[in-house]
């Protein structure tokens, strides 16, 4: 469903919106009775034509001269041949620049397009690549190990039950690249396709003969599975390479007719463009994945000039380009896009000129509708003793939540599941995307009738609000504690009638840290976290 055809549906369909005169302190309530918006809500969650684009940075990018501590000592200490100079860099305040090579994505900063999340990773970050790259994109802890990724588990609430028997009209997730990812593997097999262009793709599967292949049985050993998987992946390129050829050669005429912007001539660059074709051209896939080589930066990296800054200027380039053409072909609404990388580097050079595997780095959120301008959690302290064990930067947010922001805020999914998805741990999503925002499907009216939403946002430096429901006309009071169960402020304490209310919680005031909305009525309790940044 379009975001047009949601506000019609909304307007024609008899709402009740009752605003209640009641206001305690800074803190209004909202009375949405029945919640029949939240129900069109998920109606439009379920139909989004939102996409994002995953930019993978293979290597591990050195953040400390992505995003740079222009007036730490320390930095320059620890980089007495790689620093990237005050003077050189770009400035973002007194304090942080970005690299000279990111010209394109400073503007797109500037402009409030992009975002830059500080210090990322996860508990216990592993340094190996190819573990580093499994935890990324299966979302999981370093001691967890999964066969499916954060993409592939939120598609299996798309994809046919039958799949890959049955299959969706479009492909739901594209790689541009030689192999498919673990991050579009589902528990019912690839959620994806793999190919360098459309053209490629469309000659390489044309000619094969899908029937001789079959979905005959397969023995139940390591190679039965090798064989039924192959079998698998034959019939999904058989089945979409028709629609992708039509798309890439659509995207192309709307391309040549509408954009006309130039590409650098860089292999990101170029699978972008094919990115932007397939999206003008009418594919309807959510997920897209494009990745770029050589961040292992460990031999002579480079400062303002040199092997690293090469690299950024493929990526600020490449994005800049993709993102004009996109504003150009009308769809700058509806994509959005994240860079990520296994790791950062070492806070200190090698004797190689060059930076060996590190932990924490920051990465960017961008587009149209990113809340952009911003800059989440501080640039990281290079005192010895706020790094870890090991000298290396350590984590201001964990990686999923940024993967809880794209599911809750950019495609509108709803809690439950995205705590699912993230296999049932809860992360406080970052506020990156605008609306919509995270929905809850129509309210459970299970545990007696009582439900209490997750706050939204859950990490702010403002305001978030939090809804809960009653089933009748009772005693209700919502307060807000610290981490030892202390309360530090009443939202409301009295009777709530029958229905659903919204509370809008004033946070301003409130030093950064870990808090708990409690919820209190008759004999039921709950507990929802709030995290407020600074």
């Amino acid at each position: 469903m379009k975001r047009r055809a949601f506000l019609q549906k909304s307007a024609a369909s008899t709402l009740t919106i009752a605003t209640l005169p009641a206001l305690f302190g800074n803190v209004s309530v909202e009375a949405l009775a029945n919640s029949p918006e939240l129900q069109a809500a998920s109606t439009l969650a379920e139909d989004s034509d939102r996409i994002i684009v995953l930019i993978q940075l293979n290597g591990g990018n050195d953040g400390l001269n992505t995003v740079i501590p222009i007036e730490d000592p320390l930095y320059y200490d620890a980089r007495k041949s790689i620093a990237v100079k005050k003077n050189e860099s770009l400035k973002i305040n007194d304090t942080i620049g970005l690299h000279p090579a990111l010209a394109g994505l400073k503007n797109l900063y500037d402009n409030g397009q992009m975002s830059i999340v500080h210090s990322v990773t996860y508990p216990n970050p592993n340094r190996s690549h190819f573990r580093g790259t499994d935890i990324w994109m299966t979302a999981t802890d370093e001691d967890v190990f999964k066969s499916t990724g954060w993409v592939g588990r939120y598609l299996e609430g798309i994809i046919p039950n039958d799949f890959p028997n049955s299959m969706p009209e479009h492909p739901l997730a594209v790689q541009i690249g030689t192999s498919l990812s673990l991050t579009f593997q589902s528990g019912k097999g690839a959620a994806g396709i793999t190919f360098r262009s459309p053209e490629e793709f469309y000659n390489l599967v044309r000619d094969s003969q899908g029937g001789s292949s079959g979905n005959g049985d397969y023995p139940d050993t390591p190679a039965g599975k090798e064989l039924a998987f192959i079998n698998s992946i034959q019939r999904t390129a058989q089945t979409y390479s028709g629609i992708i050829k039509k798309a890439g050669d659509t995207g192309e005429k709307e391309y040549t007719a509408k954009s006309k912007v130039p590409y650098p001539e860089t292999d990101l660059a170029r699978r972008l463009k094919i990115v932007a074709q397939l999206i003008a051209g009418g594919l309807k896939t959510r997920f897209y994945l494009v990745s770029i080589g050589g961040f292992d930066t460990h031999i002579q990296q480079g400062g303002a000039t040199g092997f690293h800054a090469q690299l950024l200027s493929e990526l600020s380039g490449a994005v800049t380009a993709f993102m004009a053409d996109i504003d150009k072909l009308g769809h700058a609404e509806r994509v959005a896009g994240l860079t990520f990388s296994e790791f950062g580097r070492r806070v200190r050079e090698n004797g190689s000129t060059g930076t060996d595997h590190g932990a924490a780095a920051p990465l960017f959120v961008f587009g149209k509708s990113v809340k952009g301008g911003q800059m989440f959690g501080n640039i990281p302290s290079l005192k010895p003793e706020d790094l870890d064990s090991r000298g290396d930067i350590t984590m201001q947010f964990d990686y999923r939540q940024v993967y809880a922001a794209a599911l809750l805020q950019w495609f509108g999914t709803n809690a439950n599941t995205v705590k699912s998805i993230l296999l049932d741990k809860d992360f406080a999503a970052l506020p990156l995307f605008a609306s919509p925002s995270s929905v809850y499907e129509s309210i459970p009216f299970g545990n007696a009738g009582f439900y209490v939403s997750e706050c939204s946002p859950n990490l702010t430096a403002s305001v978030t609000s939090v809804t809960c429901a009653v089933p009748n006309t009772m005693q209700v009071r919502l307060s807000v504690c610290d981490i030892k169960g202390n309360m530090l402020m009443s939202i409301f304490h009295g009777e709530l009638q029958a229905g659903a209310y919204r509370f809008d919680i004033d946070c301003h005031k409130m030093i950064q840290g870990n808090y708990f909305v409690r919820f209190d009525a008759k004999q039921y309790t709950d507990v929802k976290k709030l995290t407020i940044i600074r």
